[in-house]
């Protein structure tokens, strides 16, 4: 049985990926939210009796099968960057909305790790339609436009709250 001419394996395939990548999610979450190492011992002894995140694992792996339904697997590497390029993001922007669910905050490091992926896909998309690389890193100039202006002015505006002037 083919779903969108796509082996049913490599649906199987894609949801045990994706379950475990939803608890590492957990653990690096964890890591994230008591601003710990990731990839160290003592965060690991921490985490050594987990139990088993069930609702990040099912996300992970109801969006990894969407996403294989959706973009499809092709011999091709140039028709694959939009696959690969949710399989790397999703992730992360999981991780940081579960962070940001328990503690309201994104940390830095996944930020800065998701624009560093960012950039490598348009680097990678610029070598297949140098207008596609264009529009991406317009896109991104933009954005970081606007989030430079909402933390500016957001601190402008609660420095003005703290000294009493609103």
């Amino acid at each position: 049985m083919y779903f969108n001419d796509i082996h049913i394996l490599y649906y199987v395939l894609f949801g045990v990926i994706a379950a475990i990548l939803g608890q590492v999610i957990d653990y690096c979450s964890k890591a994230f939210i008591k601003g710990h190492k990731i990839f160290s011992k003592e965060t690991w002894k921490e985490y050594k009796g987990f139990v088993p995140n069930y609702t990040l694992i099912f996300f992970m792996v109801m969006s990894y099968i969407a996403l294989l339904y959706k973009f499809g697997i092709y011999s091709d590497m140039v028709k694959n960057l939009d696959l690969i390029k949710y399989l790397l993001l999703i992730p992360m922007l999981l991780c940081a909305f579960y962070v940001d669910l328990k503690e309201q905050i994104i940390p830095n490091r996944l930020n800065l790790l998701m624009f560093e992926i960012g950039l490598a896909l348009v680097v990678l998309n610029g070598f297949s339609n140098i207008n596609i690389a264009i529009n991406m890193l317009s896109g991104m100039l933009i954005r970081w436009r606007n989030i430079y202006n909402y933390s500016t002015f957001g601190k402008f505006y609660c420095r003005q709250r703290s000294n009493g002037i609103r």
